[in-house]
């Protein structure tokens, strides 16, 4: 049990939650791989977000890169606090707010086991990863690095999710993710 991962993602039950815009044409891929970093600090994160009759600000936004509210920043800073994270502002036109949110630099983990399927367009259906490498990691959230996802995938740990779960957040889900075991071991024979 103590090894048990989630994937954290965005509840898409909550209407009407906050939408940035123009993420992609800033933001770049490179930068959730922990490469460029120099570019990341010197970008200024500052999007406007879908106009929205009753806009929600949710505590993850997923796509289409995972940005953290304030709040959870904090709860992932304390558990662990080498996290790189970088502040991003959403501006709400219409109200003249500005949300806070965080842009983070999760540790990868090539962990995805090849138990995982895939559709014809190559989005994950099965979720599947590799225990041992689950297992090697101290890092409390890792991001699920391997070349043949098209999305990210962002995974937490008991502790973590435990630590979520006591706290009132809006818009996230944790799912438990299935792991298979001895993958390693049948690669070194």
């Amino acid at each position: 049990m103590r090894h048990t991962w989630f994937q954290i993602i965005q509840d898409t039950r909550v209407t009407g939650a906050i939408e940035p815009l123009g993420v992609k044409s800033i933001i770049q891929p490179e930068w959730m791989r922990g490469e460029q970093l120099h570019e990341l600090e010197q970008s200024n994160l500052q999007f406007t977000i879908r106009p929205n009759r009753r806009p929600v600000a949710v505590d993850l936004i997923e796509r289409p890169y995972p940005l953290w509210s304030d709040e959870l920043k904090r709860l992932l800073h304390t558990f662990a606090p080498r996290l790189m994270f970088r502040l991003v502002g959403l501006m709400d036109m219409e109200r003249q707010q500005l949300h806070p949110y965080w842009f983070m630099v999760p540790p990868r983990l090539n962990a995805l086991s090849r138990s995982s399927t895939f559709d014809n367009s190559g989005k994950l259906n099965v979720l599947q990863v590799d225990a041992d490498q689950l297992r090697s990691t101290s890092w409390p959230i890792i991001y699920l690095a391997d070349e043949r996802l098209q999305e990210t995938v962002i995974l937490v740990n008991l502790a973590l999710a435990e630590a979520i779960l006591r706290r009132d957040y809006t818009g996230l889900r944790l799912q438990r993710v299935n792991q298979v075991e001895g993958e390693n071991r049948l690669l070194s024979l």
